[in-house]
Formats: C-alpha cells, structure tokens, sequence
C-alpha cells in the first residue's frame, strides 16, 4: 500500500508536476500577453515622447508614415515701384518676427530658461520681467512674438552670440550652469514695404495695407503686378520611411518702373511747398508732360503726406483736432489727403479752354487764321449780356491776338459758327469730360454740357470755359495734341514692368488713341501761344532761354449763397497751361491754383509765375536746356 502510495504519490506528484507544467503555460500565456501589451503601449508612448522631442528618427518616421509634412509658404517678394532712371520709391525689405516657444523653454527650465531670457533681452532691449512674464503666462504656447521688424543684420549677431554661447567650453563652469543652452526661440521672415523718398510722389505712389494689398496710388493700379506667388515647400513618408520633399519656388512680383523722374517731382513739389508757405491755396497742382509719347514726367499736388505712416494727420490738423474726431470724419480727412488731385479733382478751367475753341473752329473752317473780330467788350445772348475779360473791349482784334489777350467775346462769335453739334464732338475729340484711361486708379471724368444741353448761352460760356468742367490730366493730355501735330496719346506713369533677373516683362509702348486736329491748325496754336507769352496775358511765365508758349486761365468759382449757387465775385481757380520749346514741344508744363490766398486772386498771374519757376529750376533736370546750352545736350528721352 505504501509503495502504491508512494507510487501514487510519484504519480501523483508526476501529474502534479505536469499539470504545473502545463497551468504555467496558460497563464504564463495571459501573462506574456499582458506583459507585450504593456510594453507595447509604453514603446508607443516612448515613440510619442520620442517624436515630440524631435529624437528617434526611426519611430519618428513610424509616427508620420501616413500624414503628410508641409512647411510654411514661401512667400514672394512684391516688386519695387522705382523712378524712369530707378531711383526707388516703394521697395520690400525681408525682415523678421522674433518669437519665443515657452514649452520648449520650461522643458527644461533650469538649464533654458535664464540664458534664453537673458540673450533676447539684451539682443531685443526687452526687460528680463517682461520676458519672464510672458513665459508664464504662456506655458504651453509654441509661438509668442517678442519683437517685429528685426532686421537682418540683428537676427544674424543673434544667432551667432547664440551659437557661440551654447558651443562654449563648459569644462570649468559650475555643474548648475554647465549644461545652459539658449533654445525656445524662432525667427519668422516676412517682407515690409517701406518708402525711401517718405513723401515725394506720394499721392502718385499710394501705400499698402493689410499686407499687400492696396487701392491708392500706383500700389492699387498694379496691385496684381506687383504681388507676386507664394510658393510651397511639402512633402510626405514614402513606404521607407523616407522623407521626399517637394518645393515649388515662389514667384516673385514684377518691378513696375514709371515714367516720374523723382529729382524733377521733389523740385515741383518743393516750389509749391514754398509757395504755400509764402502765400498759399486751398489746392495747386502741377503736372510736367512729354506731349510726344503720353509720359508724366511730374504729377505733384500740396497734399503730400508719409507714404511710410499715411495714417498719420499731424501734418494737416493739431493733435486736440484729431482726438476730437469720429473714426469716419478721420477717414474722410485721410481720403482727401491720399486722392490725387491732378486726376480725381474737378473744376472749371477758364481761359485755358480757348485754345480748344479755336482749334475746333480752324478745322472746321468757320473762321480763317487772319480774320478779325470786333469786342466791344460783352456779348449779348438771349437776351443775357455776357462780358469780356476786359470789360471796356478790345476793341479789332484777330484770331491770334484774341488767345494773347483772351477776348472771350471772340469765343462767343466763333463758336456760334461753329454750332452746338460740333462743339460737342470736339469735345469729345480733345477728352473733355471723358476719362484719359491713364493707368491709375480714381480718375474722374469732368462735366460737360452735351449737344441737348448746349443752348446759346451755355455754348457761349462753354467756349471761354465756364461751365465745362475738367481734371487736370484731361487738360494736359487734350492740350498736348494740340500742340504736337495733332497726335492724341493715352497718358501714361509707368514705362515698363521688370522681373527680377531685369529683363522687361512688359514694356509701356505710347498709345495713339486718336487725331485731333491738323498739323497746320497745330502750328497756328503754338505760335500764336508763344505770342501770348512773349507779349499778351502769359508774359509772366516767360523764362529765360526757353521759347514758352502758354494760356493762362482764369474761372469763377461757384459760391453757396442761401443754398444757391452763385458765380464768386472773389474766389478764383488760377491756372497756366503751356510747352517749351513752342515750335517743337518737348513738355507740357500745367499749373493750377484753386482759390489762392490772397486778396486779389487775379492780379498777379499767380499760376504763371508758378510755370516759370518751373521751367528755370527743373526743365534741366529733364533734359530740357534753355537755347544757348540746347545743342551741348541731347533732349531728354
């Protein structure tokens, strides 16, 4: 018995032993089991911090096998906006955002903290607290923007102190400063738009915004043309858990050259500066015009303003102004100032519209170049007694001599041979009231009295100019026709446009848009402008070695008298038009001066005075040499 127990025993503690055996292996199974899940799931949390903290390729690639990797945009410069003989106006300049990573930093605080706060407040002029409290608040935040506008010079002296620092021999430092590193820090470039001449040309440039959008200016005009194309870096984890990347460069936006030569624009806009200082107007414009192709040499008004900082009104009102207006009567002042007025203001143009008359009626041969005519000083029209400029008459006066003593009452009697309708087509003709399809924006398009609308007296006043209203820019565009042979062309600021290799894009070819008038009638008006100059009503824009041809204007302004509109026996719009040299123009010179302040606004030919400080101090600077020094030069092209 005992043996079988023993047997029994042995077998028994055989069974035991094999069904141990095999009990292990169950739950050595579930143990296993459980045991590979765990670790399982701490190599997927390795792999995670791994990742996160930028180790690991291996699990990196693992992590990112099935999401795709993409950068920033590359972003495209826009293109400069420079004067005809590139000087710069309006350029990008890469800069930089210096932006801290708080996370990054309090990773590790002891050993990242102190020196990173340290280098950027001494690199950045940014107090320690000041840092310190950001960091703070901010804990988890990858992107907190320090400073703007770090220039290029600044970031690199960063860097490099920063990269000396943390590559230093730390053999003989403290181990509490040993492992001290800068690290938590970015530098996001982007690309500002800056203006190195401030405010010369500025109502002509105009400014960007939000970006690089823009509506004023030559900045709205080719806006498109001047943005270039972001471009893209990205790419993905191919099966290998290789990283392919792909980038499509940006594009870069084109230079826009313009026709403004920025010497000739500073020096214009520095006589009307003075002269506003002297005596001043509520407006002046000057334009300077090749009659020959359509170019704007010059386009400068007295409401300049910072291209850098257009927002600001201290130039105009005193800060107690300011701060006393609404948001909405801020942007109303703002928009006056940005508009340009030689293209977006409207007026009546006076005596300088006659030339246009007597052209109109020299080609439709209602009158002959030396045919005379009586003034007795007004006119009588339905009944309506029209006066003359000079009130007592000029007495016979030929066709030449009533643009040298501008008769309006010569006007009168031509124009009524000449017939509302075709008054009207030669309106239309010469651009009055029409838009010139200049390449700007907020161009206007005047008011004219239409076939309908021409009655007698309305035709008798339209042709002396009252009644019609015009810009300054449909004025010289019309008045260079008629003085250049008879040639129209679409007035033009910008020459060409330029990539960044230099090669012209697309090249401003002049436009023809239309014949006005004769060659013959051409010559007629030059000559009998230079006589207007020499001996009639100009003679104070006559300059010294400039054959200047010209017609000074003189109109009315309308006055709110009790909600009605009445001609001003006091406030005036004084203006020149003119071309040198008068039998070969090579520009045409246009001065406007709205309501000047002073006390008789037409006795001292202001505008005319204005032309010959121009012609003496800037026709040079654009190749146009008074006669003695003419064959030394070539004409400025």
């Amino acid at each position: 018995m005992a043996t079988r127990a023993n047997n029994g025993r042995r077998r028994t503690t055989g069974r035991k032993n094999v069904r141990k055996k095999s009990g292990m292996t169950v739950k050595g199974k579930i143990v296993l089991t459980s045991a590979f899940f765990a670790l399982g799931l701490i190599g997927a949390s390795l792999a995670v911090i791994y990742v996160a903290q930028g180790k690991g390729e291996g699990y990196k690639k693992k992590y990112l096998a099935q999401q795709t990797y993409s950068s920033n945009p590359i972003i495209a410069k826009r293109g400069d906006i420079s004067d005809r003989r590139g000087v710069a106006f309006a350029k990008s300049v890469l800069v930089y955002n210096f932006v801290l990573e708080p996370k990054i930093i309090l990773s590790k605080e002891d050993d990242y903290r102190a020196p990173t706060v340290k280098f950027a407040s001494e690199y950045f002029g940014i107090s320690q607290d000041e840092l310190n409290k950001i960091i703070d608040n901010n804990p988890e935040s990858m992107y907190q923007v320090i400073k703007k506008e770090v220039s290029y010079d600044e970031k690199e002296k960063f860097i490099a102190a920063v990269n000396e620092y943390n590559k230093r021999n730390t053999k003989n430092e403290k181990a509490d400063t040993a492992n001290d590193i800068v690290v938590g820090y970015n530098f996001e470039s982007y690309y500002k738009r800056t203006y190195p001449l401030k405010t010369v040309a500025s109502d002509v440039i105009g400014f960007t915004y939000s970006g690089d959008m823009a509506e004023w200016g030559l900045e709205g005009y080719y806006n498109s043309k001047l943005n270039g194309k972001n471009g893209v870096r990205y790419g993905y984890f191919n099966s290998n858990m290789e990283l392919e990347e792909t980038e499509v460069e940006a594009k870069n936006g084109l230079n826009v050259v313009t026709t403004i030569d920025s010497d000739a624009q500073k020096m214009t806009e520095d006589i009307i500066a003075d002269y506003q200082k002297t005596e001043g107007a509520e407006n002046v414009g000057i334009i300077l015009m090749n009659p020959n192709n359509g170019e704007i040499y010059v386009m400068a008004s007295n409401k300049g303003y910072d291209l850098n900082n257009p927002r600001d009104l201290t130039g105009y009102f005193s800060q107690k102004e300011i701060d006393a207006m609404s948001d909405d009567k801020k942007l109303e002042e703002l928009s006056n100032i940005w508009k340009n007025y030689c293209t977006s203001d409207i007026y009546e143009p006076g005596s300088t519209f006659k030339p246009f008359t007597v052209a109109a009626c020299l080609e439709e041969n209602v009158v002959k170049k030396k045919q005379q005519f009586y003034c007795k000083g007004y006119e009588i029209v339905m009944d309506r007694k029209i006066r003359c400029a000079k009130r007592d008459g000029h007495g016979m006066i030929t066709l030449s001599q009533s643009l040298e003593q501008s008769c309006n009452v010569t006007m009168m009697q031509i124009v009524r041979k000449l017939g509302r309708k075709d008054f009207a087509r030669y309106q239309d003709i010469f651009g009055i009231g029409s838009r010139t399809g200049i390449d700007f924006p907020g161009e206007t398009t005047g008011l004219v009295y239409n076939e309908a609308q021409l009655n007698p007296v309305e035709l008798a006043t339209s042709s002396f100019g009252q009644g019609v209203s015009v810009t300054m820019i449909q004025m010289a565009a019309g008045f260079s026709s008629l003085i250049n042979g008879g040639t129209y062309y679409k007035p033009h600021l910008v020459k060409e446009l330029v990539d960044d290799n230099g090669v012209v894009v697309e090249k401003k070819e002049p436009v023809i848009m239309k014949k006005t008038v004769t060659k013959d009638t051409s010559e007629f008006i030059q000559k009998a402008l230079y006589e207007t100059v020499e001996q009639g009503t100009g003679w104070r824009a006559k300059s010294e070695g400039y054959k200047m041809a010209g017609k000074t204007g003189t109109a009315q302004k309308l006055d709110n008298i009790n909600g009605k509109l009445v001609r001003s026996d006091t406030n005036y719009v004084i203006s020149f038009i003119g071309c040198a040299p008068y039998d070969n123009p090579q520009v045409v010179v246009y001065v406007v001066v709205d309501q000047p302040k002073v006390k008789d606004q037409t006795a001292n030919g202001i505008a005319s005075a204005l032309a010959k400080k121009v012609a003496e101090n800037v026709f040079k600077v654009l190749g146009i040499y008074p006669e003695k020094l003419r064959s030394r030069h070539y004409v400025f092209n």
